[in-house]
């Protein structure tokens, strides 16, 4: 509402200008309208009545514009108030002046370590479930292939299952390798990439190379807030 004040004053004085330099018009107008003879007979009670009385309508209708301008402004402000300086003024944060005190957010250190920790979840959970970090850690060379498919065999049957659990991968498009498929005009980029020789414009004609993958749903487990973002899976130490 501190906006009313300074556009009341303009708006008093700019009508208040306005409405006189009219009435000066419109008596200049009025005035030389009359014959001479007219003018010199009416002249003294023209310039007794007639003028303060015209002025003083003038006045009058000046300040019944400007409050009715003002009148509107208000309400124009008031209709307009932002929701959350309202809850401002209603929160119990706020002091006895009406100002606000804000609360500090988490720090650009607290918010780099939670993207960290939220980037190597789901490798954390590959882990934890199928223990895809060990399979990819382990020196291979000693095993003969047969040991290796057996360790494969597990890793990829844990792992699947916890994909499937959580994210449940499924194709960016409902054909198999090798398919001729056409790709409209209108096709999202994020979910089709074209090779190959790309000349000319949509639609185009071509093979499918891979269906791509997208994840039906997002169920992963939650995320603690503590601890190092970097560890993936903490070690197991047996207590004897």
């Amino acid at each position: 509402m501190d906006l009313v004040k300074p556009f009341s004053r303009r708006c008093l004085f700019w009508l208040l200008a306005l409405n006189l330099l009219l009435f000066a018009v419109v008596y200049g107008v009025h005035y030389s309208a009359f014959p001479g003879w007219i003018k010199d007979f009416w002249e003294t009670r023209i310039n007794i009545g007639f003028i303060p009385s015209a002025a003083a309508l003038f006045v009058f209708i000046a300040l019944l514009q400007w409050a009715v301008l003002r009148g509107t402004l208000k309400k124009l402000l008031q209709r307009h108030i932002p929701a959350e300086e309202a809850a401002a003024r209603k929160s119990p944060a706020a002091d006895k002046k009406g100002t606000v005190r804000q609360e500090t957010g988490p720090s650009p250190k607290e918010i780099e370590k939670q993207h960290q920790r939220y980037y190597l979840h789901l490798v954390s959970v590959l882990q934890r479930q199928g223990r895809l970090l060990d399979f990819f850690r382990e020196d291979l060379g000693p095993y003969s292939d047969a040991q290796i498919g057996a360790a494969v065999r597990s890793v990829h049957e844990n792992c699947s299952k916890t994909l499937e659990k959580y994210l449940a991968p499924r194709g960016v498009m409902d054909k198999a390798e090798g398919s001729e498929v056409t790709v409209d005009s209108d096709f999202d980029p994020s979910k089709i990439k074209l090779t190959g020789n790309v000349t000319g414009e949509p639609p185009f004609k071509g093979v499918v190379r891979h269906p791509g993958w997208k994840a039906a749903k997002l169920e992963l487990p939650v995320l603690s807030d503590s601890g190092d973002p970097l560890v993936i899976a903490p070690a197991e130490v047996e207590v004897k």
